[in-house]
């Protein structure tokens, strides 16, 4: 007969799995940042979505640092966080996330800048088969994807759809990579802190990979939608369901 496990009676058991996680907030925020990021992944053809999911990414994760702070009664010695605080100051994707934490609770909403290409696929009227592809053109920050592919001339033939955000100081680098890259910053740090104090905290990490969850390896899935030919009309066929009706 299989054994169940005990029903958790707090978040630090219910995040160690066994036993108790000695530093529950800060695990818990960090699992926050996780969920955030794939609404930004699920959201990415609906701006407004994108966006709110975006501003909650960038608090979450924000706070992760203050929550190990307030947590640090737990450790020993804690003169090593101001190490890793002088790290995080020089890596870009940790010193965008200071700023954007700054803008969109103190100054304004956050408001990142969009491109969309697109590609031809199976074009009868191009020869060998080939697929055409249009350079990346500005689309607006306010108009999901559905408009440019229900909005465009007719056709006959399927086409690919590359949505590409990106925001002022990353150095046209694409947000949910620079992202990705905060949550592998900050799962270092949650990881680390854990080892401090001799308890352990899973990993998904897969052997040879720069990211720390599989879920963040490859963001293009997120960004293309991809359409098909069905009684003559131009169907989405990988769209997330229920995006239209949130």
């Amino acid at each position: 007969m299989e054994t169940r496990k005990p029903t958790p009676d707090s978040l630090g058991e219910h995040l160690a799995g066994r036993g108790a996680c000695p530093i529950p907030l800060t695990h818990d925020r960090l699992s926050e940042v996780h969920y955030w990021w794939h609404e930004m992944a699920r959201n990415y053809h609906e701006p407004d979505q994108f966006r709110y999911s975006l501003g909650a990414f960038v608090q979450a994760a924000r706070s992760v640092t203050f929550m190990l702070q307030k947590e640090q009664d737990v450790f020993a010695d804690f003169s090593w966080y101001e190490s890793w605080v002088e790290t995080a100051k020089k890596d870009s994707a940790m010193s965008w996330l200071q700023s954007a934490r700054t803008t969109v609770v103190h100054r304004e909403a956050l408001i990142p800048g969009s491109t969309l290409q697109l590609r031809c696929i199976g074009n009868p009227r191009q020869p060998d088969g080939e697929d055409d592809v249009d350079p990346p053109r500005v689309v607006s920050p306010f108009q999901c994807t559905h408009h440019y592919i229900y909005s465009g001339p007719p056709t006959d033939h399927a086409h690919e759809f590359e949505r590409r955000w990106s925001m002022e100081g990353l150095k046209d680098r694409e947000l949910l990579e620079v992202c990705a890259d905060c949550y592998d910053r900050l799962d270092d740090l949650v990881h680390f802190a854990h080892q401090q104090l001799g308890a352990t905290m899973k990993s998904s990490r897969r052997e040879g990979s720069s990211r720390r969850l599989p879920c963040m390896e490859d963001t293009t899935p997120h960004r293309v939608a991809r359409t098909v030919m069905r009684d003559g009309q131009e169907i989405w066929v990988n769209e997330p369901p229920g995006l239209h009706n949130q």
